[in-house]
């Protein structure tokens, strides 16, 4: 079962690509660019980039077009404007998704009229701007969802981000690389 990882707005940079690669695993790198991007300065830097190339719009239809090409059931895995990206995605009958996993996918509370067909698990992190709880309260009870929240800031497990928590990213890492290989 292909593992397709959806980055954040860092996109594919060298440091994230290295923290895919210790996983072990063949997989698909999705990012919301079609070249390499620079290196950015901050969170607010990389998020002015990212809007810049189209937004969580033309992220979203990126990777649907990546997924309807997809022949065999994919093992997802989002980080925050990736996370949104696969979560507008899960309400498209004919993808092959075997289980999604979100990481701190906050632009998801910009949708939580989603309701995902297939199993995900969504990853809250601590955020400032929003209340995560009233998020959680809008998406309970919905199929093929479970949900947590986790006690790191937005964008702990990438190493660029201002958020980044090396011991809760290992575990992740961890947990990730174990649920992938359990579903084979």
């Amino acid at each position: 079962m292909p593992l397709v990882i959806v980055t954040d707005i860092f996109g594919a940079q060298p440091e994230v690509l290295l923290q895919f690669d210790q996983l072990g695993l063949n997989y698909l790198c999705v990012q919301p660019y079609d070249h390499r991007p620079p290196s950015f300065s901050d969170d607010h830097e990389a998020y002015q980039y990212f809007l810049t190339y189209g937004g969580l719009e033309a992220y979203s239809n990126k990777l649907g077009d990546v997924l309807q090409a997809q022949t065999e059931p994919v093992f997802l895995v989002g980080f925050s404007a990736g996370a949104a990206a696969c979560w507008a995605n899960l309400v498209v009958e004919h993808f092959t998704i075997a289980h999604c996993v979100g990481f701190y996918g906050g632009q998801i509370r910009q949708m939580t009229h989603v309701e995902p067909l297939y199993p995900t698990e969504l990853i809250f992190a601590e955020e400032t701007h929003f209340s995560v709880l009233d998020v959680m309260d809008d998406l309970a009870g919905k199929m093929n969802l479970q949900q947590s929240l986790v006690p790191y800031s937005h964008g702990f497990m990438n190493l660029l981000s201002k958020g980044y928590h090396a011991d809760a990213a290992q575990v992740y890492w961890n947990k990730l690389k174990a649920g992938y290989l359990s579903s084979l």
